[in-house]
């Protein structure tokens, strides 16, 4: 091509997903809104690392941003129940940074960008793309069921011998018991479900047989308290969890 013709040319996907592989990085503390470099890259950190931080000098705002405190963050839909979900931190992080006055302008533009929501994004590509931006190798690992019913991501570097465990506590068993609930109180009145909340009463019932029968294959793991050595790489320490975790390939 001609010198004279040659321009800038801005992939706007592209780009956003790297501002989203950003944030989720701030998310789990891996890096910091407040200071360059990386932050939090190992496990237990202290209750001072871990603690929200203001952005008042760096990007004129009052509002303080928290980090994840397990290094936990599920790509479930924002109405699961998890105040922590992916999407709805990223929204949160987007009114944060690029201010609340345009915040419904600027998550349009992002999903326009993506080509679909933020809920579909986190739980349907994220975990591809993160793959493929450390090729193969991910800092991040998606602990999920069979067909992604319950999805929850892990910051590697945070990852302790209670993670697990931590897992199925604090996420997988109340989620059984959120779809569980929400189950009983479709059928309390079947009789009066329109076809999309019958559609939605089916779907709830495959994501809770599969969520329940994901508990029979993490429960044991967690019972292992499998620690993992850093210094093995990514491939000998992911191994370790077998079918809990998501193929790497």
């Amino acid at each position: 091509m001609d010198t004279k013709e040659q321009k800038i040319v801005w992939h706007d996907d592209a780009l956003m997903k790297q501002l989203i592989s950003y944030a989720v990085g701030c998310m789990m503390g891996r890096y910091r809104l407040d200071r360059t470099g990386l932050a939090i890259a190992h496990p237990n950190p202290t209750a001072e690392e871990l603690a929200p931080y203001s952005l008042t000098e760096q990007l004129n705002n009052s509002q303080l941003f928290t980090i994840d405190d397990d290094g936990i963050i599920p790509l479930m839909p924002i109405d699961s129940g998890f105040p922590d979900c992916a999407a709805a931190r990223m929204s949160e992080f987007v009114k944060l940074v690029f201010g609340e006055e345009n915040h419904a302008a600027n998550l349009s533009y992002l999903e326009k960008a993506l080509g679909k929501d933020l809920e579909t994004y986190f739980a349907k590509d994220f975990y591809a793309d993160h793959k493929k931006r450390y090729q193969n190798r991910p800092i991040y690992w998606l602990f999920s069921s069979k067909k992604g019913a319950f999805q929850v991501l892990v910051y590697m570097h945070r990852m302790t011998p209670f993670t697990v465990e931590r897992i199925r506590s604090k996420y997988l068993l109340p989620y059984i018991e959120r779809l569980t609930n929400r189950i009983n109180d479709l059928n309390a009145s079947i009789l009066k479900l329109t076809s999309a909340q019958a559609r939605a009463l089916t779907k709830m019932e495959k994501d809770l047989q599969e969520c329940r029968e994901y508990h029979d294959l993490l429960h044991p793991v967690a019972n292992q308290n499998i620690a993992i050595d850093l210094d093995d790489g990514v491939v000998a320490n992911y191994a370790k969890f077998g079918q809990v975790l998501a193929k790497l390939k």
